[in-house]
């Protein structure tokens, strides 16, 4: 039997402790036996293998609290009368480390010493998971870790508490390791800039990696900004946020110098920080310059950036920025000019961060309107986009005449065809379309002109009428790769119409593997349809040289 878990034998609390868990446990202690110089304390042990309450019963809130309890003295003594700890970092260990107190007793401490590195960081309030993997693998007291006690000692003695030691562990581990003297030299520092003690506890707890290098000196940057302005470090006391993860002093700083480089003068510097303490310290400020650096790619100048800040509206900048990238995204995908977008943003970004729109394809359906009306309504009045804001109900808008001449021209298309009017299959037919009417019999004379027979590209778009809804440049790649490269004649797409309606990139990869198959493949139909995993399953493993040549493909198709 070890030597410390004898010493933890012989302490009475303990002794009383082991008694409950053997009432509990249902474990009968055998007669001693003195065997030479050992003391050996034998159990039999019940089949319920430790179970702390028998099939059914539940303890009582009372007693649990009284059995921790126990636990808590049972161990404080362990600690700080059998170890030797200090009796500030045993306190700690044996009331804040209840998991593994309990854990602890349900498992009888297991004949051997306690890892006292464990209940050390479980009283800080980190997670097993977070400190399971840190444990050293040769020490298994915590006076082997001289410097980390020492550097626990130097933060509690400074007013930092457990659960503050914990976070501070999380984001800057490494200072618990520093040498007799440094951390404490680096906490002072902080007071040498004129700071009260509150308050460096305060930044160390936001922001612990300003321990870790020279970063007081960014601190001091950031509070020299300030101050220029008129603003203390009462107001920064306020405004930074302990639930924040961890403040990065250098980005406030970038910020900060940003900001003044907008302003005219330090009174509108002042009003606007004052008024928006969340630029410079949401995320500290990394929202705020991407912000900044998205304006300047759009275009915007040093009085409209300015503009855009000084009107800020009442939201997290981050909820702003998403806001804003999703309007860009939208305008990008009804396809309007790319001057015609920063146009947009220059002037009313201050109300499109506080917008956040509907998705894409809903406004479309709900306005009941082309890509092409939508960006000429749009760019005559931007604040249109403030009724189709989420929670709000989009209503179609009134039709001006195009759409529906549009419509007509589709349906004397299909007429031509051969479709039935006010047929279903029309009806079908004419959602499958997209672009304008006047479109269709254009591409549908360009397959002609290719050289395949009217009748033919009758049949094939009553096969497919998504067909037409292609450019006629798209179109005629596709056939030029099939006939002009492959080698297939023209009564491919006739026998499999469907074919035009891959993109071009799907069929240079799933075709470009024929010279491998040798033959196999008697249609590419087999190769163009099938999923991506069964293509790759039964046309590209199951030759020799296939995942080579596969591979080589996709750099030359995919990459280039």
């Amino acid at each position: 039997m070890s030597l410390p878990f004898v010493s933890l034998m012989r302490n009475p609390r303990f002794i009383s402790l082991l008694k409950w868990v053997s009432q509990e446990t249902q474990i009968k202690p055998f007669k001693s036996q003195i065997l030479g110089t050992g003391f050996h304390l034998r159990f039999t042990i019940n089949s319920r293998s430790f179970a702390t309450v028998r099939a059914g019963e539940k303890l009582s809130v009372k007693t649990q609290i009284e059995n921790r309890k126990m636990a808590q003295v049972a161990m404080l003594d362990y600690f700080y009368i059998t170890r030797g700890l200090q009796y500030l970092v045993a306190e700690s260990m044996s009331k804040s480390a209840t998991l593994f107190n309990d854990n602890l007793i349900e498992k009888f401490l297991r004949f051997h010493p306690i890892n006292e590195f464990e209940p050390f960081f479980e009283s800080l309030g980190l997670k097993p998971s977070e400190y399971s993997h840190l444990l050293p693998s040769d020490k298994m007291f915590l006076n082997e870790d001289a410097f980390l006690l020492e550097n626990y000692n130097t933060f509690w003695i400074y007013g930092i508490g457990l659960k503050q030691m914990g976070r501070i562990f999380r984001g800057a581990r490494e200072v618990f390791g520093y040498e007799t003297g440094v951390l404490a030299s680096k906490i002072h520092a902080f007071e040498d800039l004129g700071l009260t003690k509150s308050f460096v506890s305060k930044i160390i707890v936001c922001s612990p990696r300003i321990l870790i290098g020279n970063m007081n000196v960014e601190v001091a940057k950031v509070l020299e900004i300030l101050k220029s302005m008129g603003i203390g470090v009462d107001w920064v006391d306020e405004n930074l946020l302990e639930e924040e993860e961890c403040y990065d002093w250098s980005s406030m700083h970038r910020v900060l110098s940003l900001l003044r480089d907008l302003c005219f003068n330090e009174n509108e510097l002042r009003g606007l920080v004052m008024r928006c303490p969340r630029l410079v310290f949401e995320d500290s400020g990394e929202w705020t310059l991407l912000l900044a650096g998205f304006q300047t790619k759009l275009g915007s100048s040093r009085s409209e950036l300015w503009s855009f800040f000084y009107k800020f509206p009442e939201i997290q900048v981050k909820r702003c920025v998403l806001n804003i990238r999703h309007c860009f995204l939208f305008l990008n995908q009804i396809k309007m000019e790319c001057d015609e977008i920063g146009k947009i943003f220059r002037v009313h970004s201050s109300w499109l961060g506080a917008c956040p729109l509907k998705k894409t394809k809903t406004l479309l359906s709900r306005l009941n309107v082309g890509t092409s009306r939508l960006c000429q309504i749009i760019q005559e009045n931007p604040e249109e986009m403030k009724k189709w804001t989420m929670g709000l109900r989009v209503k179609p808008l009134p039709s001006n005449g195009e759409e529906e001449t549009s419509r007509l021209m589709k349906i004397q298309f299909l007429l031509n065809l051969g479709y039935e009017e006010n047929s279903k299959e029309m009806e079908r037919a004419v959602k499958k379309f997209r672009g304008r009417g006047s479109e269709l019999q254009q591409r549908f004379d360009f397959l002609v002109s290719l050289g395949l027979n009217e009748k033919d590209v009758r049949y094939m778009v009553n096969a497919f009428p998504q067909i037409l809804c292609q450019a006629s440049d798209l179109l005629e790649a596709k056939v030029n790769y099939i006939v002009k490269e492959l080698g297939y004649p023209l009564s491919t797409f006739v026998a499999f119409p469907s074919c035009l309606v891959f993109t071009l990139q799907r069929m240079k990869l799933r075709l470009g593997m024929i010279p491998c198959l040798k033959g196999k493949v008697k249609a590419i139909s087999s190769l163009l349809v099938c999923s991506d995993q069964h293509f790759v399953t039964h046309y590209v493993n199951r030759h020799p040289d296939g995942p080579k040549h596969w591979e080589d493909l996709k750099k030359q198709i995919l990459y280039k």
